[in-house]
């Protein structure tokens, strides 16, 4: 898990984390742009991304990203995108109406499904979401 900034994008990723699920993740937007003939349809696994701004803590992206989404979840994967191009992934982004900030992590070109169990091993380190609430 980023534990500073590297002078890259911030990534996260809520559940799932196995890889069985982030390959049927990757397959499934392969699918999706096949589906709407996209002319290179991609193999590209979820994540939200935000470039920080000057000065900012890791934390306090990770807030700014979580704010612009309707995903969540107790636990979430905090990578860089630093991080993902030195595994010899790469990070694009796909943002839509609903997730403005939507990226895919996916191998150099997306024309085959990631490696995923390195993916998954990425991230298993993951932190609280700072905007979980507990139920009461």
């Amino acid at each position: 898990m980023a534990t500073a900034q590297d002078g890259s994008e911030v990534v996260l990723r809520f559940s799932p984390f196995l890889p069985d699920r982030l390959l049927e993740n990757a397959e499934d937007t392969f699918a999706d742009e096949t589906e709407r003939k996209l002319p290179s349809p991609r193999y590209g696994v979820s994540v939200l991304a935000m470039a920080p701004e000057d000065g900012e803590a890791l934390l306090d992206t990770v807030r700014r990203i979580v704010a612009t989404t309707s995903l969540g979840g107790k636990k979430v994967a905090v990578l860089t995108g630093n991080e993902l191009r030195a595994h010899g992934f790469d990070l694009v982004a796909d943002a839509t109406k609903i997730e403005p900030q939507h990226h895919l992590v996916g191998g150099r070109p997306f024309t085959a499904p990631p490696k995923v169990d390195e993916l998954a091993s990425l991230m298993q380190d993951r932190i609280t979401n700072p905007a979980w609430k507990d139920a009461k």
